[in-house]
């Protein structure tokens, strides 16, 4: 399991796992995402499309985009703060239609604060750009009920 919360522990990045394969739970579980590579500078997502990720016209609904777009920042955010880090702006600009295929998302930063980041994001499908997005994200304080207790 790549995305594991342990339970009775808060929101910092030291029990979250994100490690490569498949995200469990969630919107990222439910849609199929899985984490290729993550670290504080970069993080991959691959989604293998399928009928459930399109829209009534055979093509990629804008929200799987999107999704992908805030998931990729938000991994990326959270190890780069090395606590948790929640969008607070999405902006998704969609360039080209895809219906089947595979997508990957690469998170790369543009700026990394104690407390507000932002972030890029490139989607392809195979060497064509279908997707860019610029994701803001705020960095939650650390949580003082969880200093001095070792990660799961």
């Amino acid at each position: 399991m790549a995305r594991e919360r342990t339970a009775g522990r808060g929101p910092g990045a030291d029990h979250l796992d994100f490690r490569p394969g498949p995200l469990a739970g969630g919107l990222d579980g439910a849609i199929g995402t899985e984490i290729i590579e993550a670290g504080p500078q970069r993080v991959h997502l691959r989604l293998a499309l399928g009928p459930e990720h399109l829209q009534p016209f055979g093509l990629v609904h804008g929200g799987v985009h999107t999704t992908l777009a805030e998931t990729a920042a938000s991994i990326a955010a959270c190890l780069n703060a090395g606590r948790a880090a929640v969008g607070i702006s999405n902006h998704t600009q969609f360039l080209r239609a895809v219906g089947d295929g595979v997508l990957d998302a690469i998170a790369t930063p543009l700026h990394t604060g104690r407390s507000i980041q932002l972030w890029s994001v490139m989607i392809r499908r195979g060497a064509d750009l279908v997707a860019t997005a610029t994701v803001h994200l705020y960095v939650r304080p650390p949580d003082p009920a969880l200093e001095g207790v070792p990660p799961a």
